[in-house]
Parts: C-alpha cells; structure tokens; sequence
C-alpha cells in the first residue's frame, strides 16, 4: 500500500515526465502467473471430471488445453479443437477456465496440460485416472465335470482399473478341499488366484 506521500512523488515523476518528453513513461508488463496448481483426479469411468486453471495478468496471451501424453491440443481460449464431444472449455471472463470431460472413458486417463503461450511457454501438468469397475470376462473348467476321484482345473479372468484380485470361495462358506499326495487333505475357505485345480 502506498502512502499519501509516495502517490504525489510518483504522480509528480509521471507529470515531469510527460512534460518534459510529451510522451507518458512505459511501463512494464506484468507477466501471466498461475494462481493455483492444476489439481490430480481420481474418477470412475461413466463420471464427469474438469480441471481448473486460474492465471492472472493474461494480457494479450491465451491459454490452450493439452493432452500431454498424446501432444493432443484440445482447445485454444475457448474454442475447442479436439473433435471430441464429451470434452468442453468454460470461461468465467476474468481468470479462470475449466477444461470439462463429460462421460470418462479409461483413454482419457493421462496427463492434462494448461499452457500460456508465453516466450518462454508457461504450463502446468494435472494427472487423470480413470477407475474401471470389475468384470468377470471369461470363467470356465477344462472339462465340465470330473469324476470322483478324478481333477479339474477352474479357471476365472477379470479386468477392471486397478486390476481386480480374483477369489475363489464355496456356496455358503464350505471349506475348498485339496487333495495331495498319499491322500492328505487341506481345507480351506477362499482361494486369491485366476485358476486352481481340484483333485
């Protein structure tokens, strides 16, 4: 804040100036800045998500979307450039744009860039994960059914984002019985692997 008396002396320096060259003093521009980091999100695949980029002083500069990963520009100020459209740009007119992905599919994972077109170029990164949910994709027995005594080898494949932990468990919590050499037996309640074989 300034004081009273350094507003007159800096009032007078600008009228000196002007009167003494016709011509008012340049000043000098200030240069874009980011106000906040642009954030990490975490998203299951069918949400909406957006990143959030404040710069201030933009001046005559522009900000541009990227999809760093691919090198993708996505939008320059507010017009979109990427054909995609599940991805829009908002502005709020003062300092602050929103880059919106609607319906979040697992290849827009990856990093998100919002850049100032400054020499040198300003940027800040966010990253985007898409959280898959489970599904079982194939299940199936070599063999549809074994003879008492004979085996069987059961076999279940999962995917989903973070890969999904497959567990094998009886009907009502019975104990999984394995058999071994010489006839020992082992119980137990759940098995954490895609395949096991029964004798």
């Amino acid at each position: 804040m300034y004081s009273s008396s350094k507003k007159a002396a800096c009032w007078l320096a600008t009228f000196l100036s002007v009167f003494v060259t016709g011509e008012m003093p340049i000043q000098a521009e200030v240069e874009p800045e980011f106000l906040q980091a642009l954030e990490n999100h975490t998203v299951t695949q069918g949400r909406d998500v957006h990143f959030t980029c404040v710069v201030n002083h933009l001046s005559h500069y522009r900000v541009a979307w990227l999809k760093s990963d691919s090198k993708a520009i996505l939008a320059i100020h507010t017009k979109m450039v990427a054909l995609n459209p599940r991805l829009s740009v908002t502005y709020n007119n003062h300092n602050t744009w929103k880059l919106h992905v609607s319906n979040v599919q697992s290849n827009d994972s990856g990093t998100y860039m919002c850049q100032v077109n400054t020499d040198p170029m300003k940027s800040q990164m966010g990253y985007l994960a898409v959280l898959i949910p489970p599904d079982i994709v194939d299940s199936a027995a070599e063999g549809s059914s074994a003879r008492e005594g004979g085996n069987i080898r059961l076999t279940c494949t999962a995917t989903g984002v973070p890969a999904p932990t497959v567990m094998w468990r009886r009907e009502h919590n019975q104990p999984i019985v394995f058999r071994h050499d010489g006839g020992r037996e082992k119980k137990v309640i759940n098995v954490h692997k895609p395949s096991m074989n029964l004798w």
